[in-house]
Formats: structure tokens, sequence, C-alpha cells
């Protein structure tokens, strides 16, 4: 599963580090990096790794990380 954990670890390093307001982008920067991925992987691994979207009030909505210590490498 090297794939699969390298993968979880970019998306949460895109996250992280960029706004990303839905699946599409993040998508598309995920195979800028050369990871080819479905929407349908995408959103599990989305749901494996808690993401959710929270507003930022006034422009829509963003997704974002748990802030909990004990999700942070439970793959």
């Amino acid at each position: 599963m090297k794939e699969r954990s390298s993968r979880l670890r970019a998306i949460r390093d895109l996250i992280q580090n960029q706004r990303i307001e839905s699946q599409e982008k993040l998508l598309e920067l995920l195979e800028e990096q050369s990871f080819a991925v479905t929407q349908a992987t995408l959103s599990r691994d989305l749901k494996f790794l808690k993401v959710g979207k929270i507003s930022d009030g006034m422009n829509g909505y963003y997704y974002t990380l748990p802030t909990s210590k004990y999700n942070s490498d439970s793959e």
C-alpha cells in the first residue's frame, strides 16, 4: 500500500498548505504530483482522513483536516 500512503500524505500536505475548495481542484493538484486518482478513490481518501469543509465566513467553503493529534498518521 505504499502508493496509498504516499497519496494520503500528499493530500494532507496539499490541504494544509493551500486553500482547496473542491475535489476537482484537489484531483488536479494530485495529478500534477503524478498521482492517478479517480474521484471515487479521492472521496474515500478524504473520508479516511476525516477531512471536512469549513466556511470562510464570506466566500464559500474549503477543505480542512481535523486538529486531533490522534488522527495524524492512522494509515
